[in-house]
């Protein structure tokens, strides 16, 4: 924490000003109100509620602090429907400015509110309600897929374990029958589960495609070869806003296509980025592997000349990367696809 002198001169507040940090959990919330000369106005432990979170704000126009996580959305917009400033903070950047080695519930909520009196809080990207209905409806899909893959390695397992071998294909019409034939409980009881799972992502797939068909971004993302009217809706949500990134090297970064780079002295060291958007890596992979597959355009070329050198995996690595770079300048210049890059 800054010395306060120095936050006030920073931050610009007068005394008459009031600042807020909600530092959020499941159950709970630990809140704090200061002025803008650092005094304690007041502080608590809150039920997790909008009643209790407006009761302790009273009358106050207070700005309002609170981190970026998988809850901060419903009262994020809750408090900017009445009216209140609200800040998100990008958690791992708040604990780079103001780290401390007592570690309390409380202590965050204080640091918290000093930065946002300091206007030295790192704010995150909070995408509109919008872009978080599409982004929930493609990476709802996604988990349902993936569940149905544990459930077809659950039945594969079971033919294991009872040595029966399959050479052909156990998920279509005649292998769900052939499976269905053998009498295993546990097989019938997965195929059931993967039957449902299939009318759920079909389901899906309908309202992906009618969302996709309205969507700026993803109409322009089609036209690439090997991205689906779901890959583009994916890709759509997870940017989000184009605007955001100040040139192609930072969406790389977010989509985790770009190394994280550690230097000490002269001395470099390239690690692996884990920070960003996982699904956004994912399914850029994806669709680097099909495009690469169904066409001869310049990101193809270049992923067959490394994968000589490099092998499949770097190669693919720099094709999904490559393909980002052309990604950002259609939805920056809007325009289609073009083959030569």
């Amino acid at each position: 924490m800054m010395p306060r002198s120095t936050a006030i001169k920073k931050g610009k507040a007068t005394a008459s000003s009031m600042f807020a940090a909600l530092d959020l959990h499941k159950t709970s919330i630990q809140a704090v109100m200061k002025d803008g000369s650092g005094g304690m106005v007041k502080e608590g432990k809150l039920q997790r509620n909008a009643e209790s979170v407006i009761s302790f704000l009273g009358n106050t126009n207070a700005t309002i602090v609170m981190e970026s996580g998988y809850n901060h959305q419903h009262i994020c917009d809750l408090l900017r429907e009445k009216g209140y400033s609200v800040k998100v903070a990008h958690p791992f950047m708040v604990k780079a400015i103001a780290y401390a080695s007592v570690k309390t519930d409380r202590v965050d909520a204080r640091v918290l509110a000093d930065l946002l009196r300091a206007n030295m809080i790192p704010e995150c990207y909070v995408p509109t309600m919008e872009v978080r209905e599409v982004r929930d409806l493609s990476r709802r899909r996604h988990y349902f897929v993936s569940e149905r893959t544990r459930f077809k390695n659950k039945i594969h397992a079971e033919l294991d374990r009872r040595w029966i071998d399959c050479s052909s294909s156990l998920f279509t019409a005649k292998g769900r029958e052939y499976l269905r034939s053998l009498n295993i409980e546990a097989v019938n009881d997965y195929l059931d589960a993967i039957e449902f799972l299939n009318r759920k992502i079909s389901e899906l797939d309908r309202e992906i495609e009618a969302a996709a068909g309205s969507d700026r971004y993803a109409r322009l993302l089609i036209t690439i070869p090997g991205v689906s009217h779901y890959s583009a809706l994916l890709i759509s949500a997870e940017i989000a806003d184009i605007n955001r990134f100040p040139d192609e090297e930072h969406l790389c970064s977010y989509a985790r296509l770009a190394p994280a780079v550690r230097q000490s002295a002269d001395k470099r060291y390239l690690t692996p980025n884990r920070r960003g958007s996982g699904m956004l890596n994912w399914i850029l992979i994806q669709c680097a592997h099909t495009h690469v597959r169904t066409c001869n355009s310049s990101i193809t070329r270049h992923y067959n000349k490394l994968r000589e050198r490099k092998g499949v995996k770097v190669a693919t690595v720099a094709a999904a990367r490559k393909l980002l770079c052309a990604v950002y300048f259609m939805l920056k210049e809007d325009r289609p696809f073009r083959m030569d890059g």
